[in-house]
């Protein structure tokens, strides 16, 4: 009985330290918008889009506070039959001005309306734009869903990273 406790309690703490890196803070909070023709393409899209940001491991999908906020846009091009011909899918990434950001630029040693200028556009608000167009069947819709995510990690997220891991070199 005794070496059972032992052994459960040594499991025990050897999971801490996994524990606590799950509990860790996402490097990236986003939330998302989809506009689709319909509900229903609303609903599927939003659904490839959100497993596709979770596959990425350090991003948090939210509408609290998101450092980022994709705009994804679906059209279909169909034919004049109204056969589908091809998917339209468009992602804007934006971002916000962060809490405080007027106050902190914003100060009283400004003396004319160009340093004004200057400092708010050192924030990028606008960051990236991802078209793309698929086939016209819903494997071709999920993998350009897949492709957009996989751009939008190599352009935007990326290079944020890799700025956090320079700020974090001594």
């Amino acid at each position: 009985m005794k070496n059972k406790t032992i052994a459960v309690v040594l499991a025990v703490l050897a999971a801490l330290p996994v524990m606590a890196e799950e509990e860790a803070e996402p490097a990236f909070r986003i939330a998302y918008k989809v506009s689709a023709p319909d509900e229903d393409a609303n609903e599927r899209v939003g659904m490839y889009v959100r497993n596709e940001l979770r596959k990425l491991g350090d991003v948090a999908i939210t509408d609290k506070d998101p450092d980022s906020k994709l705009y994804v846009m679906v059209l279909e091009m169909k034919s004049e039959r109204e056969t589908r011909l091809a998917y339209v899918l468009g992602i804007s990434v934006t971002s916000f001005f962060p809490d405080g950001y007027f106050n902190t630029v914003l100060d009283d040693r400004i003396s004319n309306v160009r340093e004004v200028a200057a400092r708010l556009g050192e924030v990028p608000v606008y960051e990236q734009q991802l078209m793309s167009v698929s086939g016209p069947e819903e494997a071709h819709l999920i993998e350009t869903v897949a492709g957009s995510i996989r751009q939008l990690n190599r352009h935007v997220l990326e290079p944020k990273r890799q700025a956090k891991r320079n700020a974090e070199m001594p």
